[in-house]
């Protein structure tokens, strides 16, 4: 018996066990807290590792201060360390490399270093010759990451004025440059043609999948390793070193910057910021009426100004070229545009070069959020979206169509617009909600009117309203300003044969609070509701009557007995 009873809770304890092990690895936190590596101060500072060629280190890094060295070598400059080439520095270390592999690269440093360092060693101050020196362990886990450096459009309208003052004239190719693959010379392939300049992006960005026209041009750039990193820092650096000494003379100290946190300083401008700085002339139209070669509809009016200012970069639209979209994309697809037909090129929703996939972007922004979450996106050339949304950009109008007047809430009809809606039907345990609605109509006739994008796509009141009446077409409604209310299509209980159908409460609550959720709004969030403040914020609580008590009471029995019912049926 004893035996027994010893079998019996050590068994127990065993379940025990298990049971707190299963809730232990079932209720642990989802992610896992990684310690991230320290940060070092960027003091003009590089890592050394080149992980790409040795793999896992057998020594730490050697974090170099590039600052320091720059300084001790002022008078020599930088080809004391750097190869030249064609009167030009190139930014490559070692100097004296000759092939990529783990030997030739160590050798190559080691050789650069240390013997630079015992070439010194009869001066007062003198590098590190010993391993430990430079390769340091309390150094191995530290991180070196300088941020993008952003050539903005303030940043290019400052390099024309400067070199203009310089030079005395307009001379872009200073800067920019096309390549022709398809000339037999290879000295003549790198020239500058007027009218053609482009972002160095196009060219330079390897690894990034272009069309026909482009992957030759960035093979040839990736062979000759010239990556936009690498041609940036020498285009740049170049030029910054041959003007800085006569910007340094006029006492311009911020001109023609060499540190590396002159450039990589972290810090963008906005749009708002960008709004008043020219753009590039290219000779790009203003307002120009977008026509495609035997298209059936209408051509579209494209407010390019207005483009040009709402972006930090052209190649948010001209992802391959400066060219015009139709140049690439016509009506069947050709090979220039990866046989991607203009339909698709204007309205892929899913593009974030497209028209509609843009956007899509900023409908996704909290502002517009509210209402547009729940509109479904449609694709033009598939899917086929009502006639009327396709005659809002295909119109050929120019005349007005980038001047529309605001919308206004004056002309509204207050006995059918009320001021206040009262939502009573679902009222049990609560009062009923009190929908602010003039208010919110109001608020957001004025998000859409300080935006241009959606002044010219809510075009009345209607647009408006069906932010919400979803299912209410103006031209369906027996008399104007009309919609039928939610329950009119909800119903108060769900459908046994129709389950998937929104039920009214439902209905209320995913309108409004996804609503207040996509627009970041805290009052009425599920935010709030997860965190207990539950339903308060819309409802105040009913206070129970005698018959009411009553109800409660009953339902209170009701539930016990099934309770009570549940307990005798359940398995032992």
């Amino acid at each position: 018996m004893n035996r027994k009873l010893l079998y019996f809770l050590v068994s127990i304890a065993y379940l025990i066990l298990i049971s707190y092990g299963l809730y232990s690895v079932y209720t642990v936190e989802a992610t896992l807290r990684v310690k991230e590596p320290p940060k070092i101060k960027l003091e003009n500072k590089i890592a050394i590792a080149h992980t790409e060629i040795f793999g896992k280190l057998e020594r730490p890094q050697v974090i170099f201060n590039h600052g320091k060295h720059e300084e001790a070598y002022k008078k020599e400059g930088c080809a004391e360390c750097h190869p030249e080439k064609d009167g030009q520095v190139m930014f490559a270390f070692p100097k004296n490399l000759k092939k990529i592999d783990k030997t030739a690269v160590m050798n190559a440093y080691h050789d650069a270093c240390i013997e630079c360092h015992k070439k010194s060693a009869k001066k007062e101050k003198t590098g590190p010759v010993n391993c430990g020196d430079c390769h340091k362990k309390q150094e191995k886990t530290l991180v070196v990451k300088y941020p993008k450096a952003e050539f903005d459009f303030y940043v290019h309208d400052k390099h024309v004025k400067k070199l203009k003052e310089k030079i005395g004239k307009d001379d872009c190719g200073l800067c920019h440059h096309s390549y022709d693959p398809y000339e037999e010379d290879e000295t003549l392939r790198l020239v500058y043609e007027p009218g053609t300049e482009e972002s160095c992006y196009y060219c330079h960005e390897l690894g990034k999948k272009r069309g026909p026209e482009l992957t030759k041009i960035t093979k040839a750039a990736a062979d000759k390793g010239l990556s936009i990193k690498e041609a940036s820092h020498q285009q740049c650096l170049n030029c910054h070193l041959k003007y800085r000494e006569d910007y340094l003379k006029k006492g311009e100290k911020d001109a023609c910057p060499t540190e590396c946190i002159k450039c990589h300083t972290g810090e963008y401008r906005t749009l708002v910021q960008l709004e008043k700085v020219p753009r590039p002339d290219r000779d790009q139209p203003k307002r120009p009426l977008i026509n495609i070669k035997d298209a059936k509809l209408k051509g579209v009016p494209f407010d390019h100004d207005y483009h040009q200012i709402a972006s930090k970069t052209c190649r948010s639209c001209h992802h391959e070229t400066l060219k015009a979209c139709k140049d690439c994309h016509d009506l069947t697809g050709k090979p220039e545009g990866n046989y991607v037909n203009v339909a698709r090129a204007y309205h892929d929703v899913f593009s974030e070069h497209s028209c509609e996939g843009c956007h899509n972007v900023k409908k996704a922004e909290k502002d517009c959020n509210g209402c547009h979450h729940y509109i479904a996106v449609v694709e033009a050339d598939s899917l086929g979206p009502k006639d009327k949304s396709c005659a809002i950009c295909h119109s050929a109008e120019i005349k007005g169509a980038f001047s529309r007047a605001p919308l206004s809430v004056a002309g509204l009809d207050p006995q059918k617009v009320p001021n206040k809606v009262k939502v009573e039907v679902l009222s049990k345990e609560y009062e009923p909600s009190e929908f602010p609605h003039m208010d919110i109509i109001k608020k957001l006739v004025d998000i859409s009117n300080k935006s241009k994008l959606a002044n010219y796509f809510h075009k009345d009141m209607q647009t408006m309203c069906e932010g919400c009446h979803h299912r209410s077409p103006a031209e369906a409604e027996v008399k104007k300003d009309t919609p039928p209310n939610c329950r009119n299509c909800h119903t108060i209980t769900p459908e046994p044969r129709n389950l998937d159908k929104t039920t009214l409460l439902s209905a209320y609550h995913r309108q409004c609070m996804g609503c207040h959720d996509k627009m970041g709004i805290e009052k009425g969030s599920s935010v709030r509701f997860k965190d207990g403040d539950r339903c308060g914020a819309c409802h105040k609580k009913k206070v129970a009557g005698p018959a009411e008590i009553t109800r409660l009471k009953n339902d209170n029995v009701v539930k016990q007995n099934t309770k009570n019912i549940l307990n005798v049926w359940r398995p032992k």
